[in-house]
């Protein structure tokens, strides 16, 4: 009975142990995939400010929502790395304006609205104005290796920035060093950021 009794408590241990790594491997390969979707997509389109016929088509135009939608999935998850309500909330935001400028796509490429790219360049503003925010939360809140965080939204910002020009490797580059910061960080930081349910 007291051995059968240790080695349920001794799993039980084990368990415990090894949680934390599952939900940061999730993370950084989501990171990870987030990098290469903008890659692919960046090398596959036409990086150009000139609409060419083939981003009419509907799978690009689909495929270029669902890239900018996955920032919407990625940006609170990288968030909940960092300790403290502020950085989560400035997420929120840019996650919103990255859902409102992937609909706004479809709405603007897709159905041939023309009023909707006010639309998709409000959405980007909200994304842009999110990731600042969070950018200057991590850089003034953080203290030591927690810092280097704030390299993945000012790299994001970048990437969009400078979308045509090179905003594929910027964002691969970006949250592949996210993805490794996932894995670095001491198991402590991730569960701390992470809501525990009730």
């Amino acid at each position: 009975m007291a051995l059968r009794r240790f080695v349920s408590l001794d799993a039980v241990h084990l368990q415990t142990l090894h949680l934390p790594i599952l939900p940061r491997v999730v993370r950084a390969a989501l990171f990870a995939l987030v990098g290469l979707v903008f890659l692919t997509h960046w090398l596959v389109t036409d990086p150009s400010y000139e609409m060419s016929d083939s981003q009419d088509e509907w799978n690009h135009v689909l495929a270029f929502s669902a890239v900018i939608l996955s920032l919407a999935a990625a940006i609170p998850m990288f968030a909940q790395l960092v300790h403290g309500p502020f950085a989560f909330r400035a997420s929120l935001v840019a996650a919103a304006g990255a859902a409102f400028a992937s609909f706004a796509n479809i709405l603007e490429d897709g159905l041939g609205m023309g009023w909707a790219f006010f639309a998709f360049t409000l959405g980007t503003a909200i994304l842009l104005l999110g990731l600042l925010v969070l950018t200057v939360v991590i850089a003034l809140g953080g203290r030591g290796g927690p810092r280097l965080l704030a390299f993945v939204p000012a790299g994001t910002s970048a990437a969009i920035i400078f979308y045509v020009i090179a905003g594929g490797p910027l964002m691969l580059a970006t949250w592949l060093v996210a993805a490794a910061l996932a894995l670095a960080l001491p198991a402590r930081t991730v569960v701390e950021a992470t809501p525990t349910a009730p």
